[in-house]
């Protein structure tokens, strides 16, 4: 007889349980979190411990040499999943554990879940309030400090490698949007509370939680719909938002990625990158990776692609001096959300795994792409290994998922990815839904009439590359612009998630290069002809330099253009080229700081 399948739920389907009289789930979990929390820093079942193999603290090769990653996790290659998942099932195991939580399992944060509004709308809930609460109170009336709000360090994490500009105190809390967690010298520390002194409670030195959560959610909100507000006209001097709703939201980027073509292209940013490159002339597809990031950098302390500052933060520098521990690799894992948010990524992963009939098996192949040459992304060239590999090591299904063990036959070995593929029969769970649209009410889907769609009217696509993220500090999110007859339209936005000074890798200076796809299919052949394309970077402060080449190349982009569609040299480029300009014209634009392609 088959067994049961444990099933991992939403988290705020466990938190209304909570508060309609069934507290239990909810209880064991925090009890659970609590523990594991206060083990001793070096207990394989700690926090710190597993928290700690995604990043700092840094062991191996990477630990003193940036050309590698001193942390396990895998980024922008085919075991960006896989590994995640056996990171995942390896805390749930140390969750189940702790004494009378064996039952427990790991929720996911539903980032889709909608919320009904009083006038009857849909609104994406954000960040679940159990994971944003100060303290949490049983229904014995015990009340504790709320195990997954944050984590304050047990032991100091020192960096060898960055300049020292990550490294954290012993008893350092994590933070996220819109506080700044940025330690690691002087002058890091006193940016940090000059930014975070903007949220005190007036006449304290205590963050206004009420304040800085209901920014959180805006933030994480704005991401996950798309949706902007502030109204501008092109200006690459200064670049102002447009009205309306940018495509790219991490809602959508989410089901695009349910149709990526193949695994290895829904795996990663880098085997997507290839694939959308025009050069294949492809159908652009998305990665789980992507939207992933998305989320990171919302929580990570980066406002929502299209706006400088949040109009309702007392504030004015948010985002540049925001640094949330979600933003950087460094850290991400030390923050308990971390956990729920990638439990939601692997439930992603399954639902992509059914749609595709891959979940017994996952195949490496790629579409129309010669089976003997390795793809983009089937290994870590161009980036930095992490621990256990190296650059050109080819990676497979089987290659070993450090620092996983598990034991076979009697023999202790490496978690591989093929170990791990069918979560049913192979980990003895499931998901909850397999859905990117639950509500607060069961019927609301029927009732919902679908959303129109947008005309289709061209194939063109907009390709970015050339930008070299070694050369800016931390992560950051590249948004693309269209203006045509004096409107702006904001295209779409990649996030990039990154480590904090990509620079001390000394062979990736030339190789660690972000590039992004974005669909024209609103747009006539005749409007993108006359359309002049605009790239804009947001980050972290200590950027304004290189971010400056962006506003220069922007503006050497624009005049390109416009004197190249001036009527006398568009009659000389026609009879050269024997055909029309106007189709011509954006086609190339390339400068120091990126290219751009219309293709």
């Amino acid at each position: 007889m088959k067994p049961t399948l444990k099933v991992r739920r939403s988290i705020q389907n466990i938190y209304n349980d909570f508060n309609n009289g069934k507290p239990e789930e909810l209880e064991k979990l925090i009890v659970a979190w609590q523990f594991i929390k206060a083990l001793p820093a070096d207990h394989p079942n700690s926090f710190m411990t597993l928290g700690g193999f995604h990043g700092e603290p840094f062991v191996g090769r990477g630990a003193y040499d940036g050309s590698y990653w001193g942390g396990y996790c895998n980024h922008g290659n085919i075991l960006f999943p896989t590994w995640h998942r056996v990171y995942l099932h390896k805390l749930e195991k140390a969750l189940q554990s702790v004494p009378g939580c064996e039952s427990v399992m790991l929720p996911y944060w539903d980032q889709t879940y909608k919320i009904t509004k009083p006038d009857g709308s849909k609104e994406f809930l954000g960040v679940p309030p159990v994971l944003t609460d100060e303290y949490f109170t049983f229904s014995n009336n015990v009340t504790i400090p709320n195990p997954l709000k944050s984590f304050v360090l047990p032991v100091a994490l020192h960096d060898y490698v960055e300049v020292s500009s990550y490294s954290k105190p012993q008893g350092y809390e994590t933070v996220r949007y819109p506080l700044s967690g940025l330690v690691g010298r002087p002058t890091d520390r006193a940016a940090a509370e000059l930014n975070n002194s903007a949220y005190y409670i007036p006449g304290t030195n205590t963050i206004n939680v009420k304040l800085t959560t209901q920014l959180l959610n805006d933030n994480v909100i704005g991401w996950l719909s798309g949706t902007v507000e502030i109204p501008g006209q092109f200006n690459p001097n200064n670049p102002l938002t447009p009205v309306g709703k940018f495509r790219g939201g991490v809602y959508d980027s989410y089901k695009k990625s349910l149709d990526a073509p193949c695994y290895t292209v829904f795996s990663n940013n880098t085997s997507r990158s290839e694939w959308n490159d025009p050069k294949y002339n492809n159908i652009n597809a998305q990665s789980l990776e992507s939207p992933h990031g998305s989320i990171h950098l919302s929580v990570g302390g980066v406002n929502m692609p299209g706006q400088d500052a949040n109009p309702n933060s007392p504030n004015p520098n948010v985002p540049s001096n925001a640094n949330g521990d979600m933003g950087e690799n460094e850290t991400a894992g030390l923050d308990p959300i971390f956990f729920f948010h990638h439990c939601n990524v692997d439930r992603i992963f399954w639902m992509w795994q059914k749609k595709h009939n891959s979940t017994t098996n996952i195949d490496l192949s790629v579409p129309g792409f010669p089976a003997d040459q390795q793809y983009p992304g089937t290994n870590n060239e161009g980036q930095q290994p992490p621990v256990g590999y190296e650059p050109s090591e080819q990676l497979t299904m089987d290659s070993p998922l450090f620092p996983f063990k598990m034991v076979e036959n009697g023999q202790e070995r490496y978690f591989r990815s093929s170990d791990v593929f069918d979560i049913e029969n192979q980990l003895g769970f499931t998901y909850e839904s397999l859905s990117l649209d639950d509500t607060d009410q069961a019927s609301a889907l029927k009732l919902q009439a679908s959303a129109p769609e947008e005309v289709h009217k061209s194939d063109k696509v907009l390709t970015i590359n050339g930008i070299n993220r070694a050369k800016i500090n931390g992560s950051f999110v590249l948004s693309a612009y269209a203006t045509i007859d004096g409107v702006r339209h904001f295209l779409g936005a990649e996030p990039v998630l990154s480590r904090w000074r990509v620079v001390a890798c000394k062979n990736c200076l030339t190789h660690l290069e972000v590039s992004a796809s974005f669909t024209l299919y609103q747009f006539t052949e005749d409007e993108i002809a006359r359309a002049i394309f605009d790239v804009q970077i947001n980050g972290r402060s200590g950027n304004e330099t290189e971010f400056a080449k962006f506003t220069v190349a922007n503006q050497a982009n624009a005049n390109k253009l416009l004197t190249a569609r001036a009527p006398g040299n568009m009659m000389l480029m026609a009879d050269s080229l024997g055909k029309g300009l106007v189709a011509e014209a954006p086609m190339l634009m390339n400068s120091s700081a990126f290219n751009m392609q219309v293709s």
